[in-house]
């Protein structure tokens, strides 16, 4: 079965600029080897570039989350704080001390 002519032709820059990244020539190398315009080729490359970006982006990505009730992560050992300019958070306690400390002098400082 035949291909409309502009998936053919993106299907040919494809496979060249997957050729050209595995052959470790420049792209005017690559290109003057192969009788390319190097205008082009930096063309149809970042066109490529930025559909496989789009497609990344546009795909649902999901992150496991683990719920924990208020009473297990005190009893966890996590640490409650409250600082003068009235703000309050709570941290897990295996931070260590220069952690910590960073994190209160931030919060300090809004």
């Amino acid at each position: 079965m035949n291909q409309p002519p502009q998936e053919k032709r993106q299907n040919d820059w494809k496979t060249l600029v997957s050729e050209q990244e595995i052959s470790g020539l420049s792209q005017k190398e690559f290109c003057n080897q192969r009788g390319l315009e190097l205008a082009q080729f930096v063309y149809y490359r970042c066109r490529l570039k930025n559909k496989e970006k789009e497609a990344q982006i546009s795909q649902p990505s999901f992150k496991p989350v683990k719920v924990v009730s208020k009473e297990a992560a005190h009893a966890a050992g996590d640490i409650r704080l409250s600082l003068p300019n009235g703000f309050q958070f709570t941290f897990p306690c295996h931070l260590d001390s220069a952690q910590v400390k960073r994190l209160v002098e931030v919060l300090l400082s809004c």
